[in-house]
């Protein structure tokens, strides 16, 4: 089994939403989707699923979705430690309809709702189109001196119902340490807070860092909501199947308290996707990393030459969050890199307010695609240096 590159001529063929909608003379690297085949295993499944027709309703009682519940327990067990109840697993489309699910069941109008800032958009927006009220704590570990102002903020207010944790965090690739979890923990002890963790990046950690759970900590277990996907890791996010876990079954009903076609919606093909992930496709996962490790490596090197540059290496994900306000680009930083060089990163607008000095790039790619995207990077704000166009 080997991981493949896809060529530039596949993937503009694609009719997805990074490649389908990039100019031709333009390289995405904005959506957090890879740029590698699938893996053999899950193309061969999905090919003679088509094949034989089996194409029907996923069976909730007996059938393919009992088997994922039980493969994601062991596989938790196994990868992360911790152990899951195969009876207390739900399973859903995507992580972000289960936070929508969650907020529903969990909290009333006008309810608080903690989340760290840079925020994934979907996530802010769940919250505020559902009528509670943000409140955002900067990415940081709990004792890391520029976190004390923030969490001193957090403590004086009283109407948190809902933390919700993205672990690793996205857009930053920041892994929140044991501690960390053990102050959010606290932190929902006291305000009898629900905690609803996103863990779909936690397959991707670099180095040594290790990626623990909210589920693991002794406070926050029966208080905790965990979700997850091979969506990120294994490519196959347009397949929508998300796995989750509730900590108490009080937590367990309360969700599926929530209308059925509202918290529902996996398709055949998705759970099947996913079960042959989890099953066969660590081979390929492994050589994943490798390569996002190797990549990660050549982007820090890049920007290490930027003077107005600021970037810290993710522990986790394939996405680098990169500051871009000294250089103080018109009109923000991802219009000038896609106007001047031709690549097309996430905006950092779009996780929070009045963070246009700051863009996200997926670094998921070939080695030589990386080193083009890099290079346009580079010589962009060459050229805001030599004609004087930043503001």
């Amino acid at each position: 089994m080997r991981l493949v590159a896809l060529t530039d001529r596949q993937l503009r063929a694609s009719p997805g939403l990074k490649w389908g909608r990039a100019g031709r003379d333009v390289i995405p690297a904005d959506i957090a989707e890879l740029d590698f085949a699938v893996a053999p295993p899950i193309r061969a499944i999905l090919r003679d699923a088509v094949t034989r027709s089996h194409l029907g309703y996923p069976d909730y009682t007996t059938g393919t979705p009992v088997r994922l519940a039980e493969l994601f327990a062991q596989r938790m067990r196994d990868k992360r430690g911790w152990q899951p109840d195969p009876g207390a697993v739900e399973i859903c489309a995507q992580i972000t309809q289960a936070l929508c699910c969650a907020i529903l069941a969990y909290t009333r109008v006008g309810d608080q709702v903690l989340v760290h800032t840079p925020t994934y958009p979907p996530f802010l927006e769940a919250i505020r189109s559902l009528g509670r009220q943000p409140v955002l704590l900067p990415v940081a570990n709990h004792h890391d001196a520029c976190a004390a102002e923030s969490w001193a903020a957090v403590e004086k207010e009283r109407h948190i119902r809902l933390i919700v944790l993205c672990q690793p965090h996205n857009p930053t690739g920041h892994v929140f340490d044991t501690a960390t979890l053990e102050a959010i923990a606290r932190l929902a002890v006291r305000r009898e807070a629900v905690i609803f963790s996103d863990e779909i990046h936690a397959e991707i950690v670099y180095s040594e860092t290790n990626c623990p759970t909210i589920a693991s900590v002794a406070d926050a277990a029966e208080r905790s909501v965990v979700f997850t996907s091979a969506a990120k890791t294994f490519n196959i996010a347009g397949l929508r199947c998300a796995v989750g876990h509730f900590g108490s079954s009080a937590l367990h009903d309360g969700f599926r308290g929530m209308p059925w076609h509202l918290r529902s919606g996996a398709g055949a093909l998705g759970v099947t996707a996913t079960i042959t992930a989890w099953e066969s496709c660590d081979e390929w996962l492994d050589q994943l990393r490798a390569r996002l490790n190797t990549n990660r490596a050549i982007v820090s090197d890049f920007l290490s030459h930027i003077d107005r540059a600021r970037f810290l290496p993710p522990d986790a994900t394939y996405l680098a969050w990169i500051d871009l306000r000294d250089a103080r680009l018109v009109p923000d930083a991802r219009t000038f890199l896609l106007n001047e060089g031709k690549i097309s990163l996430q905006p950092g607008t779009v996780f929070g307010p009045s963070l246009e000095g700051f863009v996200r790039l997926n670094f998921g790619t070939s080695g030589r695609r990386l080193r083009v995207i890099l290079e346009r990077f580079c010589d962009a704000l060459e050229m805001c240096n030599r004609k004087g166009l930043g503001g």
